[in-house]
Order: C-alpha cells, then structure tokens, then sequence
C-alpha cells in the first residue's frame, strides 16, 4: 500500500529528527525552510499552497527560538492541512485527545484523559500523566514529567528534566527552566527558574 505524501516544516535539527520519525509511517518528499541550502529543502514556509491536497504538513520549528516564528506561520496556514506525528514508539492511552499538528517522539506517555491542544511538541521520553491539559504551541522538551491533574497555557516551553508537580497551572507564555521542580502555580509571562527564583519573560512571545 502506497504511503500518505507529507513535507515538513523546516529543515533544521528538529526537522530532520522529524523527518526520521515521519519516513516509518509516510513518503517524506522534502522540507520547506526560508534559507535553501540544501535539495532537500523544496520552497519556503509560504509554499505551502503550492502543493496538491493530496501532500500533508508536519511542523517541524521546534526550538524556542524559532516558537514566535512558528506560531505566526503557523496562524496563516491552514489547520487542516496538518497531520499529527506520533511515533510509533510513544505510548497514547484511548482517552486521550490531541489537536491537529501534534508531535510525539519516542518513549513518551500521554496517559488517560489528557487533553493536547494544537501544534503541540512533545520530545522524548516525557510522561504526561492522567488529566493533564497543555494548550496550543507550546512544547515539552525531553524527559519532562508532568504529573496529574496539571495545566500548561499556550506558548509555553518546558526545559528537559523538569518536573512539574500534581496540579499546578502554569499560565500562557511561560518558560520552565531545564531541570526544574515545579512546585507551585505559575502565572503567564514568566521565566520559572525554581520555587525562589521567578522571573518576567521578556521574550514577547
């Protein structure tokens, strides 16, 4: 049986992990990146519509660098032209819910009832456990836990190795530090470095 054609947003480091995981389920034809530096890379971002229905996106801006660039891209494309990429390695329980244009790397658990908004990334080996809700773009990098009952607002970053407690809200707009118990509510616009340590996010996503 012939494969489902997909392209990938962009070609970067994120893009081509993506790209591996992608190539198990679907035809990688190529990436869309705004700096041509290689055949692989087909067009820039805005390109998009020069492709058949046929052809479906995976979004690949995965470093929070490039979360202000993507959501804005992302915002003028169309949602329904993006599959969700979940590897085959990931763990995703039957009540669980996902949005359009979610990634799931390897070794990850999105357990009972949790509930992912859209364009979400979410990298290796995190646990998402029971009754979690994490809005849209934001991204959970590897290794993270995040116990039950917890609440992640939209553009949120939550750095490797963090672990963030049962039932705590992180507001929109937030980055939690690598390595990080978080223990407490978090409200929007802030950099949680550790319980002492909380400071404004001044990077306007």
């Amino acid at each position: 049986m012939m494969k489902d054609k997909v392209v990938i947003l962009t070609y970067g480091g994120t893009g081509r992990e993506i790209g591996e995981i992608a190539s198990e389920q679907y035809t990688v034809i190529g990436f869309l990146d705004d700096v041509k530096h290689c055949k692989e890379i087909l067009g820039k971002l805005e390109e998009m519509s020069n492709f058949d229905e046929e052809v479906k996106f995976i979004s690949g801006l995965g470093s929070y660098r490039s979360m202000k660039l993507r959501r804005r891209k992302l915002e003028e494309m169309e949602l329904n032209s993006f599959i969700n990429l979940i590897s085959l390695d990931a763990k995703i329980y039957k009540t669980a819910t996902l949005g359009q244009g979610v990634v799931v790397f390897p070794q990850t658990i999105i357990s009972v009832n949790s509930i992912i908004g859209d364009h979400v990334f979410i990298y290796h080996n995190c646990v998402i456990s029971h009754d979690v809700i994490v809005k849209n773009y934001s991204m959970i990098s590897n290794s993270v836990c995040v116990s039950g009952g917890v609440k992640i607002g939209e553009n949120c970053y939550i750095g490797a190795g963090s672990t963030i407690l049962e039932g705590v809200s992180i507001g929109d707009n937030c980055i939690i530090a690598a390595g990080a118990t978080v223990l407490n509510d978090v409200e929007e616009n802030k950099i949680y470095i550790s319980n002492y340590e909380i400071k404004e996010n001044k990077y306007n996503l």
